[in-house]
């Protein structure tokens, strides 16, 4: 702070800043794409950053150190649920360790949440991240949580916007939220996702091919249509009527499919309708994909479609998938749902349907493979990336820095 006879005083960059987690590193996205993300970028601009983490998720993480993409990364030993104080105890004594200037944690929830709250007791200023609508009305109703933990999930959700010393958020419904909480407009800053720039390029400029072969994508005569997903964001109903009507319409059409659902439900119920209705022949299964291959994917196919029911976990969520797909260059009928118009409306490269409608995403499907001009000739567009969004980070980190120390 200061005053008249002290001048004017900038707030100091916080040059350690902890990132903590309630997840492992993978499979979700949350602390590989998004906390490793900005935290490699601000260690490209000198930082120290570091994360920590319970990777309940992931048991063969427990207990390891390592770095991720440059970024030393500690995962606790304690996973349980029922061992929850041991698992935040670990934290703690890491975050001692470090002694950090800033903590940013990643989801206000679960075993990260707990530390950073002894943490800001402790002095230190914490900025939450909101990534997801955790709570009532999203993840708490579509996950088998506890009555115990459904409460505890809101408690935390609800009760930082108030308190905390920044909010970073990943969409605008999130945004919103955290100002209906409590959050005052110059504390929450819109940070949608980004891709690292090394992924990006990968993406947009990929001569790898893949280790495991993929036949059915070399078949000629045959026009394809790419589905990337793990799901969650549609109903098995919708993909069956947009392939049927897609057939209808266009029978040199396949729909690739890359990536499972998380208990094979989806896939299921898909193969069961379709094989009745003679469909199935136009699917392409490829299961799990590594990562590196989605570029070479990507130019096997015509279009990608990423269709999204419109619902609150859906309009509160920024789809890495989908700008990965942007990134390839393939044209995109996404639905328009949340972050995919803002994706959409900043970088081109697609077209928006009607959510809900399979319909009016076959429409926007078969316009773009009629039109004349060639496709993957949109260049790479460098805002997609950490890179570009690091120095506003780093104000905020700023501005924030002092909060809870004043």
């Amino acid at each position: 702070m200061s005053d008249a006879s002290t001048g004017s005083h900038r707030p100091e960059l916080p040059r350690r800043v902890l990132m903590l987690g309630t997840f492992a590193m993978h499979p979700k996205g949350t602390m590989s794409a998004r906390a490793a993300g900005i935290a490699r970028a601000l260690a490209d601009r000198g930082m120290d950053v570091r994360i920590a983490t319970v990777p309940w998720d992931n048991p063969s993480e427990a207990g390891k150190r390592y770095e991720y993409n440059g970024v030393p990364v500690f995962n606790t030993r304690t996973i349980a649920p029922q061992l929850a104080p041991l698992a935040v105890r670990e934290l703690l004594t890491e975050a001692q360790s470090f002694q950090p200037d800033l903590v940013h944690l990643f989801k206000p929830k679960g075993f990260g949440d707990l530390a950073a709250r002894v943490l800001r007791r402790r002095g230190v200023p914490v900025i939450v991240d909101m990534d997801d609508w955790e709570g009532d009305g999203g993840w708490n109703d579509r996950l088998p949580y506890s009555s115990i933990q459904r409460r505890l999930f809101q408690w935390q959700e609800t009760s930082w916007p108030s308190m905390a010393d920044g909010i970073t958020a990943a969409s605008r419904t999130l945004q919103q939220y955290a100002h209906d909480l409590g959050a005052s407009p110059d504390d929450v800053l819109y940070l949608p996702n980004q891709l690292g720039t090394e992924r990006a390029h990968q993406l947009a400029h990929s001569t790898h091919t893949p280790n495991s072969p993929y036949p059915e994508l070399l078949r000629p005569g045959r026009q394809r249509l790419l589905l990337y997903t793990r799901f969650v964001e549609f109903s098995a109903d919708f993909i069956v009527e947009f392939l049927r009507l897609l057939v209808e319409q266009r029978p040199d059409v396949d729909l690739v499919i890359a990536g499972r659902s998380a208990d094979g439900t989806a896939e299921s119920a898909i193969r069961q309708v379709t094989t009745s209705m003679s469909l199935d022949q136009r699917l392409i299964w490829l299961d799990w994909i590594d990562p590196q291959d989605l570029g070479w994917i990507a130019r096997q196919c015509r279009v990608a479609v990423v269709p999204f029911d419109d619902s609150l976990i859906n309009r509160s969520k920024c789809s890495v998938k989908l700008l990965e797909l942007l990134a390839t260059g393939i044209p995109v009928v996404a639905s328009s749902v949340g972050e995919n118009r803002e994706y959409l409306y900043r970088h081109g490269g697609g077209e928006l349907a009607r959510p809900g409608e399979p319909w009016a995403h076959v429409g926007r499907v078969i316009e773009l493979l009629d039109a004349a001009e060639p496709i993957l000739e949109r260049s790479f567009d460098a805002t997609m990336t950490w890179d570009e969004q690091a120095e506003v980070v780093e104000r905020f980190y700023r501005s924030r820095s002092g909060a809870s120390l004043a």
